[in-house]
């Protein structure tokens, strides 16, 4: 039995406020760490360090945390992006603190993007366009506070590795039009 001086750290299941920095303290996206796509398996070589701050509890849990890899869920109203601590536990990411905001700007937008093709896969790229410009201006400045700049087909080429990672793993995405459109000249590249 655990005496009383003892502390059981309980880590939280979705921290808000957050971003990312390096092991020299810079910011850092998430997407620098490797992309888990099953429990079962085990996040591969990490080049950089990546640790997370941000709060839980409704700001009462303040949260800094060595994190090892990412997932995201596009079967949702809204996508979800998780990161897994070296604890091997994952934690929601929710709203970002707003000076972390331009640092994740292009890999949030590719991740809208993918799961709006997922729910629509036979959206063409103007519909698709459109639909991100009234989508930035609605739900992800809200989720995310505001962004000057309106979201473009450079934020999705910026992270074509993930695009085509993601169509080769879901069967949605891999019969839609438009991700086979832009990954097109990467297919014989490798993954």
């Amino acid at each position: 039995m655990a005496s009383s001086d003892e502390e059981v750290e309980v880590l939280p299941d979705c921290v808000a406020d957050y971003h990312f920095v390096d092991e020299k303290g810079q910011p850092v996206s998430f997407s620098v760490l490797p992309l888990q796509w099953s429990n079962d398996e085990t996040p591969e070589g990490l080049s950089t360090q990546a640790f997370l701050r941000g709060t839980a509890d409704d700001g009462l849990q303040q949260i800094y945390k060595k994190v090892i890899a990412w997932k995201l869920e596009l079967s949702y109203v809204l996508p979800e992006i998780y990161v897994l601590t070296k604890e091997n536990w994952w934690i929601k990411l929710q709203r970002p603190r707003k000076s972390f905001q331009d640092t994740i700007k292009t890999i949030l937008i590719t991740i809208h993007c993918l799961h709006h093709v997922k729910k629509n896969p036979e959206v063409s790229r103007d519909a698709l366009w459109n639909h991100m410009l009234k989508a930035f201006s609605l739900v992800i400045n809200q989720l995310y506070s505001s962004h000057e700049a309106e979201p473009s087909e450079n934020d999705l080429l910026d992270h074509m590795l993930l695009v085509k990672q993601v169509a080769l793993r879901d069967k949605d995405l891999a019969k839609s039009q438009i991700c086979s459109t832009y990954i097109s000249p990467w297919k014989q590249a490798g993954p």
